[in-house]
């Protein structure tokens, strides 16, 4: 192979990297944004990641930064096979920053996810190989001027690239978007008689927890023929996401037909206000104002601190005296652990989870998904 040769072909492939990179970060960027199931492939860790701090920065979503960086090698790439003789030197210097700065984020995140969360996100992996991919060969990239033939064949390929993966990219988007199946848990609807005997060990099946607790908020009929169980974490960046996006308009939508009862689920190694959050919930509860605290905490997802907790409960007028007492009750927080053993029961891991009358839905289904589950039922 002719250096000539050589250089081409880094140029085809750091082009096929950015793309395949492209899809991983639209596909994490879309179920950031929305909060819908996030398939995670060969591996287990992608909602503990997408629950973390790192995914954000300033308030951006991490794939946010993928996209627009593998957008700009992609048009580049298109630039330099459409115009050859112009800028030659500037795109490649801009490529190589670009590559340089990728390939450090990929180091950064995936050292996040091996040393500090110790799960990993299959998509990130994919982002992060294709970052590297691009790392590797831009140094093989080379000034080069293209003859008007050569120039001509780079573009056809580089557009049959493009066609092949709008093709297979939007096969996959398809095939990932698709709902996620309800596994049956074989439990019932059930209520537990004494869940604080329970509070603080987990039992090895889950037909020891019922589904809706006696302890658990109810909103909605209580003969409805379908229940909605979510098993949240306050801090959950997911959770919120997925609250406005899917969970209060289908409460909304089926307001009067179904029954939904959140269970608390706080995932507290990554979310140190997650507990605090969860008790404060419970305490609101006891004063018959769980949902309205419910949907306000939810509204804003950084004022989850005590000060922030006792100012929300006061803006919904409850008696603080009361509130103050019941966050450092232990009755509360042996509320807030039996709801986490039954979802450990249940197989859950992850938040949001939901259950749907006795079925566990794997992932978050986004709201057509969920409304066609409900429809089904009733």
């Amino acid at each position: 192979m002719t250096q000539h040769q050589k250089i081409l072909w880094a140029r085809r492939i750091m082009f096929w990297f950015a793309m395949i990179g492209l899809f991983a970060a639209s596909y994490l960027l879309y179920t950031y944004a929305t909060g819908t199931e996030l398939k995670c492939g060969l591996v287990h860790g992608c909602e503990i990641v997408r629950n973390s701090k790192w995914s954000s920065f300033f308030g951006i979503p991490t794939p946010v930064f993928g996209v627009i960086f593998y957008l700009a090698i992609i048009i580049l790439s298109i630039y330099r096979a459409y115009a050859p003789h112009k800028n030659v030197i500037y795109a490649r210097w801009l490529i190589i920053l670009m590559a340089i700065a990728g390939f450090a984020e990929s180091i950064y995140l995936t050292s996040v996810q091996s040393f500090v969360l110790h799960a990993f996100c299959f998509w990130c992996l994919i982002s992060a190989a294709a970052a590297t991919g691009i790392f590797i060969f831009v140094w093989l990239d080379r000034k080069m001027e293209l003859g008007i033939e050569t120039a001509s064949k780079e573009l056809k390929i580089v557009f049959s690239s493009l066609l092949i993966g709008l093709v297979a990219g939007g096969i996959g988007f398809y095939y990932l978007l698709q709902p996620a199946p309800v596994r049956p848990i074989n439990v019932t609807i059930g209520q537990a008689e004494n869940q604080n005997n329970q509070a603080t060990s987990t039992p090895e099946t889950p037909e020891e927890f019922p589904v809706v607790a006696t302890s658990t908020p109810i909103e909605g009929p209580a003969d409805a023929k379908v229940t909605l169980v979510e098993f949240f974490d306050f801090q959950c960046p997911a959770c919120g996401v997925y609250h406005k996006m899917v969970m209060l308009p289908l409460r909304e939508k089926y307001k009067g037909k179904i029954k939904f009862a959140p269970r608390n689920f706080p995932l507290a190694d990554a979310h140190q206000q997650a507990m605090g959050a969860a008790i404060a919930g419970v305490c609101a509860q006891r004063q018959n104002k769980f949902f309205e605290y419910f949907d306000l905490l939810y509204s804003n997802q950084k004022a989850l601190s005590r000060p922030d907790l006792e100012k929300a409960a006061q803006s919904l007028g409850l008696d603080m005296n009361k509130f103050k007492t019941c966050l450092d009750d232990s009755s509360a927080k042996n509320q807030v652990i039996y709801d986490y053993n039954a979802g450990r029961a249940f197989g859950i891991s992850s938040t949001p989870t939901l259950i749907l009358n006795n079925g566990l839905i794997d992932g978050a289904p986004n709201l057509d998904a969920m409304s066609k589950l409900i429809d089904e039922r009733l």
